[in-house]
């Protein structure tokens, strides 16, 4: 299997939502963080090399209309206007506090989407073939202040991706895109009972992204797996990417274990919270996609429109956009001569644009007019094509006070 690094096709940015925290006389403000920039629409990923299957939920209003499996959850789980990463709509699950759940009933209870291709023998399949490799992204969002469960623990499920055989609803195997522990880390699970395969549970891969960081809720991130099947035992792979950020890369794992019969040929959306919830509360979801092709996150126009908002006192906030070139990962941690810890992901940085806008602006363009092209786009007008692009910020509070620089963000 050769190893595939997330490559854009176009820019991709995320937008400004500040802490609301009070602010205190003299005290330096709270670091913002990120919500989104406006995509392009349409959206050329829809028809982009190896795409199969696109929802942006703006077309429909049941999701029985796109999606072979759902689960409502009451209700619940619907395509809403409430937020949204593009166009009017997206999916939101509501979760009832746990003491509000029915005697009974099953607390952890949400809603779900499963959509059927390939091979899958279990109903109507517009996506006939094989599919050795396959590549699911998405957009998600936990709402500004999502409380976890305990101060710690997170709804664990997100998605997965799963073969099907006949009659066999838990499938042959399955990749499970979870958050695990108490620092709500992105946890890569595999189960399998393929025959070839030699155990039925694989090592947990535990990302370095975490949900614990209070800057990855409150904002919509670009979430992607891939799954790429070998030929015999131990020569499947894995990766998953976070923000534009490649978070996972698994080789020599043993998931099919070189069956065949049924391939991949499933990919569920899902919100199962094992417990429930200690709130009313809701997440997110947007942009599904399916591909035989890495997609990465979504694209923008050469100047980019940033959507902000600023905290109560705030005088202001001032922008840097940056060119991105991830370094390979480097391994901390093996189980079973399998990959189950990286090092922290590390870049490069090329600061390419600065710019700053007033309390008063909820939108800022990158552009000569707000801002000054530097580095290699010095002399420019808009940025450059086909690249990767990351954009941290930070605001003033009391005259000359300045939150900590935001982490950059894809």
């Amino acid at each position: 299997m050769k190893a595939v690094v997330m490559c854009t096709l176009a820019l991709a940015l995320v937008g400004l939502v500040s802490a609301v925290a009070p602010v205190v006389e003299g005290a330096a403000p709270e670091t913002p963080k990120v919500d989104r920039v406006k995509p392009l629409s349409p959206d050329p990923l829809k028809s982009a090399p190896g795409v199969f299957f696109y929802e942006g939920l703006e077309t429909i209003t049941d999701l029985k209309e796109r999606f072979n499996d759902t689960g409502l959850d009451h209700g619940r789980f619907a395509v809403t206007a409430v937020d949204q990463f593009s166009g009017k709509r997206s999916i939101q699950q509501t979760y009832i506090p746990l003491a509000e759940v029915p005697e009974g009933a099953d607390p952890g209870n949400a809603g779900w989407v499963w959509r059927f291709f390939g091979d899958n023998p279990n109903g109507r399949v517009e996506n006939r073939g094989k599919y050795e490799t396959v590549v699911a992204r998405w957009y998600h969002k936990f709402e500004e202040g999502f409380t976890p469960r305990d101060g710690t623990h997170f709804p664990p499920k997100m998605a997965r991706m799963r073969c099907f055989g006949e009659g066999a609803w838990h499938g042959a195997y399955t990749v499970l895109f979870w958050i695990g522990g108490e620092d709500g880390h992105i946890s890569i699970e595999r189960h399998t009972r393929a025959p070839g395969a030699h155990r039925e549970w694989s090592p947990n891969y535990q990302c370095q992204w975490k949900f614990s960081d209070p800057v990855n809720v409150g904002r919509w991130i670009h979430f992607e797996l891939r799954v790429e099947l070998g030929d015999g035992p131990r020569s499947d792979s894995i990766q998953a990417w976070a923000d534009g950020t490649l978070i996972c890369d698994i080789t020599n794992d043993d998931l099919a274990g070189g069956y065949d019969k049924f391939l991949l040929n499933a990919m569920s959306w899902d919100c199962y919270w094992n417990g429930g919830s200690p709130v009313e509360q809701s997440r997110f979801y947007d942009g599904l996609m399916l591909s035989t092709e890495p997609i990465g996150p979504a694209r923008t126009g050469l100047s980019p429109v940033i959507v902000v908002s600023v905290s109560p006192g705030s005088r202001g906030w001032e922008v840097e956009v940056a060119q991105a070139a991830q370094k390979p990962l480097v391994t901390a941690h093996t189980v079973d001569q399998v990959v189950t810890r990286h090092q922290p992901p590390t870049f490069d940085y090329t600061a390419v644009w600065k710019g700053s806008a007033g309390a008063a602006r909820k939108e800022l363009e990158v552009s000569s007019a707000n801002g000054e092209f530097v580095g290699r786009r010095a002399g420019k007008d808009r940025l450059r094509p086909n690249t990767l692009h990351m954009v941290r910020l930070r605001q003033e509070g009391p005259p000359g006070t300045w939150s900590e620089w935001s982490r950059w963000h894809a």
